[in-house]
């Protein structure tokens, strides 16, 4: 039965699917139908005589790939099911494996996963000696595939990233796991698209595979990197069909290496028509206002004005709290009073700033997940530092010693649980400084002075009248380094560390406040049905909710300090649009006046959107809440 193209879309899409043939960029605002743009496309190429053996599609996750072609293959029939679709990576194998004698591979060549290369790199490491200065063997990887993705020389991108010093060292490793992949037949996930690029070099190849695809359809172009568009540059020159379809304004993931330039410069590289889908189906008018007062701020951008198919409805509300705490506590309120639970999401920039609200979820027993991370107190940083606490309450907390023992160079599970066993029979913790030299004596002289300054340093936290003291001192005096060699994100990570100092100042005892960060962990849901969601704004992308809250809206927050230093305002502004863009109908934009560690000035792009906001808020605590509306604006 033939599709019935007027009914089923708008005049937008409409134009799109029937004369898409060429170079195309097709802007696709949020919320606008790009997925339906898209099937309905192959399945309109597929009706006029294309075979799906003509058809590439491809995507940025195996999940968009499998539900595009399962709509298509409900559209135009079976032989849908023929159609090449997926990943670029996943493409990328497939051609690989049908052509890897021409790069000096076996076509039964290993890929890695993140493990697997992250063992192949510390294994170079361990045996070339090149040990001394490196970060972690997770860091260097982090930076070889960044490198990667960028197209870029791996020692310049250590240097960008912090690891001035280790440049050069960094750039051996890179060339002896090259190696080492080679000999063992090996790839990682990185090479699918570096090898995917190389083989297409060859003229022949290029050619073969050129002819094939009639048709190459691109979904979220805009978080292609420089390696993608090479490769879409060389696949599409022959048939010159290439259909791009994204969004410049939800270009967010240039630490993945995105690059933006490759959908603003579309037009510039290639005689391309430009459609614009502006018809959003999801937010009302008001937060659809807000959201292009936010973007039109851009410099960079290509022009797009997001309108509703939807009736008026409430306007977005920027809420003032006097602390994160009370932030937390408005939120909570909001949800006991009008707003269900599953069908809100709190969204912040980094994970921190959601550290008092978890702690307020738990305790009102309000059930909640967070959205493709670790909850803020299950995080590995934090429960380093938290072991220590546990420690300073329970000296016999075996798992606690265990954990932060094994953190010392040298010291393993045989040596941890020896020490532990010493421990285990003291009486008191006082009694630790007494039979220090005991304790230390089942470990091998070398080996002594790292178990000591555990030791040291568990002693000297006990010295400190309040929580957030003792976790200052061990953080300035011993995590901190640590951190900065074991994680390759240390920057945000800090962050977390200085919220955890911020959270403890809450508390005069480790007793409570580590009860406290018990019960954040019971609330653990496996199913995401009846619960709220917590996600950063990255995590959220492609998602919507009735209601959003995007909180912590402070410059140096919100943005983030990294990207006013760095003058990267721009992306943090499309973060922001992205945000709102989630909300279906409540909107609310909250930031926390004061900070025990210094107040900051409420974030910039609050003052670009002040004639989209209005509405009051009043709590019924004793302390009110005021609300920053339209006519308030002269507070900033």
């Amino acid at each position: 039965m033939k599709i019935n193209y007027e009914k089923e879309l708008n005049k937008e899409q409409l134009e799109v699917v029937k004369n898409g043939d060429g170079y195309v960029l097709v802007l696709s605002g949020p919320g606008s139908g790009k997925t339906r743009v898209l099937t309905f496309r192959v399945a309109y190429l597929l009706e006029k005589g294309i075979s799906p053996e003509e058809v590439l599609l491809l995507t940025f996750t195996k999940k968009a790939a499998k539900e595009m072609l399962a709509r298509i293959e409900e559209l135009a029939g079976p032989e849908a099911g023929r159609i090449l679709g997926g990943t670029f990576h996943h493409v990328g194998n497939y051609y690989l494996r049908r052509y890897a004698e021409k790069l000096g591979y076996s076509e039964n060549y290993t890929i890695l996963d993140g493990e697997d290369s992250k063992s192949l790199i510390k294994m170079v490491i361990d045996e070339n000696q090149l040990k001394d200065d490196l970060p972690t063997a997770k860091k260097v990887q982090a930076i070889i595939s960044l490198a990667k993705n960028s197209n870029e020389n791996v020692s310049e991108v250590a240097k960008e990233l912090g690891s001035i010093k280790a440049s050069e060292k960094i750039a051996e490793v890179e060339k002896l796991y090259t190696e080492k992949k080679k000999k063992s037949n090996a790839v990682d996930y990185d090479d699918l698209l570096l090898n995917w690029n190389k083989l297409l070099d060859d003229s022949e190849i290029r050619k073969k595979i050129g002819e094939r695809f009639k048709y190459i359809l691109v979904d979220e172009y805009q978080d292609t990197n420089a390696i993608q568009d090479l490769i879409l540059k060389k696949i599409s020159s022959i048939n010159r069909n290439l259909m791009v379809v994204g969004d410049d304004s939800q270009s967010i993931y240039s630490f993945r290496a995105a690059e933006i330039k490759n959908i603003l410069n579309f037009s510039k590289k290639y005689p391309a028509k430009v459609f614009r889908l502006e018809t959003n189906y999801r937010s009302t008018p008001e937060i659809l206002r807000l959201a292009n007062s936010i973007i039109k701020n851009n410099d960079f951008r290509l022009e797009k004005d997001l309108k509703s198919a939807r009736r008026s409805g409430k306007n977005p509300t920027v809420v003032c709290l006097t602390s994160p705490r009370e932030q937390a506590r408005f939120i909570v309120q909001k949800l006991d009073e009008d707003l269900d639970p599953q069908k809100t999401a709190i969204l912040f920039r980094a994970h921190y700033q959601a550290a008092n609200l978890e702690l307020e979820l738990a305790k009102k027993g309000i059930p909640y997940i967070v959205r493709g991370g670790t909850r803020f107190f299950e995080q590995a940083h934090i429960k380093d530092v938290s072991a220590f606490l546990r420690m300073m309450v329970n000296f016999k907390d075996e798992s606690s010693w265990l954990r932060i023992l094994k953190k010392q160079k040298g010291v393993g599970d045989v040596y941890a649980r020896r020490v532990i066993e010493s421990i285990s029979e003291l009486d008191s913790k006082e009694e630790i400084r007494e039979k220090k030299e005991g304790i230390v004596s089942s470990t091998p002289p070398s080996l002594k002075k790292n178990v000591e300054e555990v030791l040291d340093l568990l002693l000297k936290m006990n010295e400190f009248d309040k929580p957030d003291q003792a976790v200052s001192f061990l953080i300035k005096n011993w995590y901190r380094d640590k951190m900065e060699k074991e994680f390759d994100n240390k920057e945000e990570r800090m962050d977390d560390l200085k919220q955890l100092i911020e959270v403890t100042k809450e508390y005069s005892d480790p007793e409570t406040m580590l009860s406290d960060f018990a019960l954040s962990e019971e609330f653990r849901i496996d199913s995401h049905s009846g619960s709220l969601t917590l996600s950063t704004i990255h995590q959220a992308k492609g998602l919507e909710w009735s209601n959003v809250f995007v909180i912590g809206l402070k410059d140096g927050q919100f943005p983030h300090k990294k990207s006013i230093e760095e003058n990267l305002i721009e992306e943090e502004r499309r973060l922001f649009y992205v945000a709102v863009t989630r909300c279906k109908n409540n909107l609310f934009l909250t930031y926390p006046l004061f900070e025990k560690r210094g107040s900051t000035d409420p974030s910039r792009f609050l003052r670009e959107i002040e004639d989209q906001v209005s509405e009051q808020w009043t709590t019924d605590d004793e302390e009110e809440i005021d609300l920053i509306d339209e006519d308030d604006f002269d507070f900033f």
